[in-house]
């Protein structure tokens, strides 16, 4: 979104020779009706590919996560034996 965003506020930004909100809208739509099939799915493959990696990351945080705790629960189990020991 970011992307198309971008490309048509720099299309009405090179395109603006008046400066009125009409013909701000008439360019906007003139990008849009212009955009080519490549351009989408390069935005499209762009936000794919974003949201792959934010579903990586999240899966390694969530067994970083689950391993600090496992962890946390063995110390406290060497912990429980310790103290039974020493007793």
């Amino acid at each position: 979104m970011e992307l198309a965003w971008a490309g048509l506020k720099q299309y009405v930004r090179d395109n603006n020779v008046n400066f009125r909100l009409s013909d701000v809208q008439h360019l906007a739509q003139e990008w849009m009706l212009n955009l080519k099939t490549a351009t989408v799915t390069a935005y499209l493959n762009h936000v794919y590919n974003i949201e792959e990696k934010f579903k990586k990351s999240d899966a390694f945080t969530e067994q970083l996560e689950e391993d600090l705790l496992d962890d946390e629960e063995d110390d406290e189990e060497l912990d429980s034996e310790i103290e039974e020991t020493t007793d």
